[in-house]
């Protein structure tokens, strides 16, 4: 992922991801997030319905933006709720966040990632 994508992403102040599936059509605002290498990396604390579009849909779209700079990363998801990356999570969670139970790993794996900024066009496709 190219430094600026990461930059944007890592300095966010709103940041929303939408999920499709039997939960319907879902869009939720995120509070956490980490880049690690070429993933991005959300966790649920709170996410029933959008946990269950995630198991059923390998596709998202995640939108985080600071004043008028932003992205809007479509992505292929992996919810995970074991395993190594997901320990590593519920550790890091819990010191950051001592009231919270963290429920799942997000994984997100960029496919296409567009500028949001206003003036952009829709094909303001940026390279991952």
């Amino acid at each position: 992922m190219q430094q600026e994508i990461k930059t944007v992403i890592e300095n966010f102040a709103s940041a929303a991801l939408a999920t499709n599936g039997p939960e319907g059509l879902n869009v939720v605002p995120i509070s956490v997030v980490n880049v690690r290498g070429d993933e991005i990396h959300l966790y649920d604390f709170f996410m029933n319905r959008t946990a269950k579009n995630i198991k059923a849909s390998s596709l998202v779209a995640f939108t985080c933006w600071r004043d008028f700079v932003g992205v809007q990363v479509k992505a292929e998801v992996v919810y995970e709720t074991e395993g190594e990356d997901f320990d590593l999570a519920v550790k890091e969670m819990k010191e950051r966040f001592p009231d919270r139970t963290l429920s799942g790993l997000i994984r997100l794996t960029p496919v296409e990632v567009y500028d949001v900024a206003p003036g952009a066009s829709p094909d303001d496709l940026l390279k991952v």
